[in-house]
């Protein structure tokens, strides 16, 4: 391999569309510190922060309510094997699609799939967020997608890539089922989110997908890390950091993706989500502020 370069956070070369988008961040991150100046995590999550901050990524074991994760499966399924669903994505049902699709998923999870909210509105999430993000965090946007074991070939969020949301946040991510080395686990570069790449004077930010073999030979194999857990652990990741979901081998997986930033996702409020008039009214005042990102509907 050609003699390798590297750029690291936060040289603009460093981030997805270089100094424009730092600057955005660096403007709109203070305007959110200085809006909840008297928020402090507890230690705990700034303990989760400073391994995600070393590394890129955390595991928190048997954390999550396995009776909710159920419920949330089950709402889940009831979209998915509805072709006819208003929240079905791709109006397409998963016994059409398990051999034509590399996935399914729901849209508007937090209007679709309500039961989502307790983790999305869990303290120890949001401090884990704030922590990393030394400010209050906003809640950006959602995923709950359906993968699945057939002859497809890798594509998409397979391919190692890096999120353009943010020069730095959080996602948070669910299984809601066991998840090992041949059920499609999150794989992770250790360290990619603070360390990138210019290879002959090309930038790693000249293109969005990259295949396997570039990425783990310049990070090395040792640092490509497959994030197998059990339903109940909680999986945290900087997606600045190269990723990408392993295609499952022997059982389909069914994931939850969640979101935290400090502005809106891409620097664009067009994008932000839905969210119940009603169940914000519900909320704490903490809670609501987590809700400024969102799209009340």
């Amino acid at each position: 391999m050609n003699k390798i370069e590297w750029v690291h956070w936060p040289d603009p070369k460093a981030v997805t569309n270089g100094m424009a988008n730092l600057e955005k961040f660096s403007r709109l991150y203070l305007q959110r510190k200085e809006k909840y100046p008297e928020y402090s995590p507890i230690n705990d999550a700034i303990a989760v922060a400073y391994e995600i901050e070393e590394k890129g990524y955390a595991k928190v074991e048997n954390f999550l309510s396995l009776e909710v994760i159920d419920a949330i499966d089950r709402k889940t399924q009831e979209i998915l094997n509805d072709s006819d669903h208003p929240y079905n994505q791709g109006k397409i049902s998963q016994t059409d699609a398990k051999n034509s699709k590399p996935y399914i998923q729901v849209l508007q999870p937090l209007v679709s799939v309500p039961e989502i909210h307790d983790f999305v509105f869990n303290d120890f999430i949001i401090d884990i967020a704030g922590a990393y993000l030394d400010c209050f965090p906003g809640f950006g946007t959602c995923n709950l997608r359906k993968s699945f074991v057939n002859n497809l070939p890798e594509e998409g969020t397979q391919l190692y890539h890096v999120d353009p949301n943010s020069p730095r946040f959080l996602k948070f991510f669910v299984y809601l089922n066991d998840v090992d080395m041949d059920g499609g686990p999150f794989c992770y570069v250790e360290g990619s989110h603070k360390k990138k790449f210019e290879v002959n004077g090309t930038n790693w930010n000249t293109q969005y997908r990259w295949p396997t073999d570039p990425i783990n030979q310049m990070y090395g194999e040792e640092n490509v890390k497959y994030l197998t857990a059990k339903k109940g652990d909680l999986l945290v990741a900087d997606t600045n950091g190269w990723h990408r979901g392993i295609k499952p081998k022997s059982n389909d997986r069914t994931m939850l993706t969640l979101d935290y930033v400090c502005h809106d996702e891409d620097f664009d409020q067009s994008r932000r989500f839905q969210f119940r008039r009603e169940d914000y009214d519900r909320l704490n005042d903490r809670h609501k502020q987590l809700c400024d990102f969102l799209k009340l509907v």
